[in-house]
């Protein structure tokens, strides 16, 4: 896929021959000649200082012409310039750069090195400034040109990095193998295939921030590179990192699932990943892919096809707030808020809530879970004021309706053990703090002073297992504000 940028990258803008072999100007030809240089399997610099390279891409048709076109429509926006006349002086540029690759490559033959001979070749070159870099580069590529795939020109790569380093042509090669991790094709080579997108989202979020952990299936290389990052003496491997993780969310495939309330979480499980404490790895361009990727399924049908799915309706509301609570984006927000003040605007709520012949108490637990999902939302004061007041109300009036502390008495059983009971229900989570929970403090309240609670509690037990008992329903009872 060709990920052209929005904006020409700094120094991609050419007007010499020095320019059209500038670090600024390979990053620009890597993003428009993405497929290209994917299929052959070489880097924009290979493109660059390589005849053969060139020469293959002469011969691919109208791929350059594309490229070139596409390249000079986007300068010349930048500058707001004639896009004809910016096409006629980018052709004729790499025309007069290509002829210099093509006349060097027959009249200059390039010294053959090694990893290893590769510091005393460039201790040993005469020339200075930008020709010996020129050098340099065309002797890099010449060497790299061996290797047909991308692990074993990364390989190459970093141990001609560990030989220079504490050198300028340490950065000069950092540059190339930042370009090899920008290649889909490449970064399976070092992770390793993929099983989910999210796997692959992942290990370029712990490379960014040079903490990958290394496993079995990825490629040696992966664990120097990783120590580059960490390091901080790879800053354009860094950028590279962040554009293949861009790209990857911008593509079509989910990140974890096809279904949507799985795939609606994973976004938000990867938002937390991507947070670096005060931005995302990607900034805004991440946040709007993650945004986009939720709005796939938080619109109005999809909601309402997920909320369909649940039958009993206090289930549907427990739902919406779960999705509300990993919602990514004011968009996706927005969606879910419409759907808050349709069901807790309703004024039936309260009889819909408690309507049915479900078990009473499920419908209570879920109704505190609802409760407390409300008051740690994103919702503004107002709002939650209003709905917690609907949920309390709703749960209060289905209390009465279930008769459940009837039920409780009616069971038989020591004051004892019917304390036990309500207690376990609130430990639970089963009735809301406020009222609802205070009126079945008082029915426990009303159980202990039974004058055969606590003989019955205790069972004849004396010594420390009568202090053991006694702590934990002293421990218990405190949970509830409730004392013996």
């Amino acid at each position: 896929m060709e990920a052209a940028p929005e904006a020409p990258p700094d120094g991609s803008y050419c007007t010499t021959i020095e320019d059209f072999f500038s670090t600024g100007s390979r990053d620009l030809i890597g993003r428009f000649f993405t497929s290209f240089i994917e299929s052959v399997v070489i880097t924009p610099t290979e493109l660059v200082y390589s005849a053969k390279a060139q020469k293959r891409l002469n011969d691919a048709g109208r791929v350059m012409m594309n490229g070139v076109d596409k390249i000079a429509t986007l300068q010349a926006k930048a500058k707001a310039e004639s896009a004809s006349q910016r096409l006629r002086d980018l052709n004729g540029l790499i025309s007069t750069a290509m002829k210099k690759i093509w006349d060097d490559d027959k009249e200059k033959p390039i010294a053959a090195i090694t990893p290893e001979s590769f510091p005393a070749f460039v201790a040993g070159l005469k020339v200075t400034g930008a020709e010996r870099d020129y050098v340099i580069n065309r002797t890099l590529v010449e060497h790299l040109s061996q290797y047909k795939v991308w692990k074993d020109k990364i390989t190459v790569l970093v141990k001609l990095h560990q030989q220079t380093k504490g050198t300028p042509e340490n950065a000069m090669i950092e540059f190339i193998l930042s370009e090899c991790v920008k290649s889909d094709a490449a970064l399976d080579q070092l992770f390793g295939l993929f099983e989910t997108l999210e796997e692959r989202c992942g290990d370029l979020s712990d490379l960014w921030r040079g903490e990958w952990k290394s496993r079995a299936a990825a490629h040696p290389a992966m664990v120097e590179i990783n120590a580059m990052v960490a390091e901080g003496i790879a800053p354009n491997i860094k950028t590279a990192v962040e554009y293949s993780l861009l790209r990857a969310l911008a593509s079509k495939a989910p990140i974890r699932s096809a279904e949507p309330d799985v795939e609606i979480q994973a976004l938000f499980d990867l938002f937390k990943r991507l947070w670096t404490g005060t931005t995302l790895i990607g900034g805004a361009k991440s946040m709007m892919s993650l945004e986009r990727r939720q709005a796939r399924h938080i619109n109005t049908e999809g909601i309402t096809d997920l909320l369909r799915e649940r039958k009993v309706l206090v289930d549907r509301y427990a739902l919406l707030m779960q999705i509300s609570a990993v919602a990514v984006g004011q968009s996706n927000r927005a969606i879910l808020k419409s759907f808050m003040d349709h069901y807790f605007g309703d004024k039936d709520f309260v009889p819909r809530v408690i309507a049915g012949q479900e078990q009473p108490v499920p419908k209570l637990q879920t109704l505190t879970g609802l409760h407390r999902a409300i008051r740690s939302s994103w919702l503004g004061e107002s709002d939650k004021t209003n709905f917690l007041a609907q949920v309390e109300t709703a749960q209060g009036q289905l209390l009465k309706n279930s008769r459940l502390f009837e039920q409780v008495e009616k069971k038989g059983g020591s004051a004892s053990q019917k304390v036990l009971t309500l207690l376990d229900l609130c430990r639970k989570g089963t009735f809301i703090e406020g009222p609802n929970l205070g009126a079945v403090r008082a029915v426990i309240e009303g159980y202990l002073r039974d004058p055969s609670f606590l003989p019955d509690y205790l069972g004849g037990a004396g010594g420390e297992e009568k202090d053991r008992k006694m702590a934990l329903l002293t421990k218990t009872l405190g949970m509830f504000g409730l004392t013996i």
